[in-house]
């Protein structure tokens, strides 16, 4: 009997003192990865759109723009994020150690792309070189002489390297987004020029390896941004080579009866209320007609649901770690790696939430 109390009260105090047990599933992971909305979850690389722009000055690349100058972006393979470093100088002030900035460097960035079947990518470069040096345009005869005389003058009036009166630079910008959860952050370089290009190799012996390009960037200055992902927003982003047929499971191709989850009434309701609460849900017809169409089938699949259907999704949440993704993949755009160009507006979350960046007078 003494030993049947003795070991009553252990266990008691054991479980004051060590609640989780011997053996228990420490949850700071999940409580910094997946609640809140996975709003600290890690990005996934290969999440990301580039857009390079041309400078309207610059009429020789007329040629080029339009479709091409979408599509080049949707053939970078890698690319590097703004990487920055500070010149500095440790002062000694009264025995102290203080240190001063002398420079901020901005540190080339490099690109990798796909060599394209139709040449894109090299259409890009062929521009580039012919914009800034007058060798590209050159006939044969500029180079059949060897014979040493002052260029321009004489029976040599040909003009080589960069002596192509150039005054406007081609590019523009470059920038790069990165996204999660139906949020983008943008890194523009300002007044990229290209350091470095390189066609690649050929190689019979390779195992079918795609052909690549690439090039280092240097630039002026970086511009952050940020805003919700949507057609063409952010500039040009699925406005080519993009499924514009809603899944079956989102709620603009008919949703699903449940209450939570992908294509969900909550989910529903996050984004008619999100695409009204916003103002996307009338800056075009098309937007219009998507979101009447969302608030229709939601309306549908709330209808459907039963006190059963909520009972054991309320148990699913409660019993099962998955359950808990599908909740917070109402809000999150990157979960399950389900992206649809009709999950658009702000999230309720990020609506009462401020951004993380500030974009500053433009």
């Amino acid at each position: 009997m003494a030993n049947k109390f003795t070991r009553f009260l252990t266990d008691v105090f054991s479980g004051l003192t060590n609640p989780k047990g011997i053996v228990a599933n420490y949850q700071h992971a999940t409580r910094l990865f997946i609640e809140d909305s996975f709003r600290l979850a890690p990005r996934t690389k290969f999440n990301y759109y580039l857009r390079i722009e041309l400078d309207p000055a610059a009429s020789k690349g007329a040629s080029f723009k339009g479709k091409h100058a979408e599509e080049v972006g949707l053939l970078v393979k890698t690319a590097e994020l703004p990487k920055f470093t500070f010149d500095s100088k440790t002062l000694n002030q009264y025995n102290r150690k203080k240190i001063i900035y002398k420079m901020i460097n901005y540190e080339p960035v490099n690109l990798t792309f796909h060599d394209d079947n139709q040449g894109v990518v090299s259409a890009l470069w062929a521009l580039y070189y012919g914009y800034y040096i007058k060798d590209r345009n050159l006939p044969n005869t500029a180079y059949d002489n060897t014979v040493y005389k002052n260029t321009g003058k004489g029976s040599n009036f040909f003009r080589y390297g960069l002596d192509n009166n150039i005054t406007a630079p081609l590019l523009k910008s470059v920038t790069i987004y990165t996204m999660g959860r139906r949020r983008f952050i943008g890194y523009t370089l300002v007044n990229p020029k290209i350091k470095n290009w390189q066609h690649g190799m050929m190689d019979y012996s390779a195992s079918s390896e795609p052909a690549e390009s690439s090039m280092q960037l240097e630039y002026e200055a970086v511009i952050y941004s940020s805003g919700t992902v949507r057609e063409g927003s952010p500039k040009g982003f699925a406005t080519l080579h993009y499924d514009n047929t809603p899944s079956p499971i989102s709620v603009a191709g008919g949703g699903v009866s449940n209450l939570i989850g992908e294509g969900g009434v909550l989910d529903g309701l996050e984004q008619v209320f999100g695409s009204l609460g916003d103002g996307t849900a009338f800056d075009s017809p098309q937007n219009f007609l998507g979101t009447a169409i969302g608030a229709i089938n939601t309306y549908k699949n709330a209808k459907n649901l039963s006190s059963s259907s909520l009972k054991a999704e309320a148990i699913n949440i409660l019993t099962n770690p998955i359950g808990v993704q599908k909740v917070v993949n109402t809000v999150s755009g990157a979960a399950n790696k389900v992206f649809n160009k009709n999950d658009s507006g702000a999230t309720t979350t990020e609506a009462k939430s401020k951004s993380v960046i500030n974009n500053g007078p433009r």
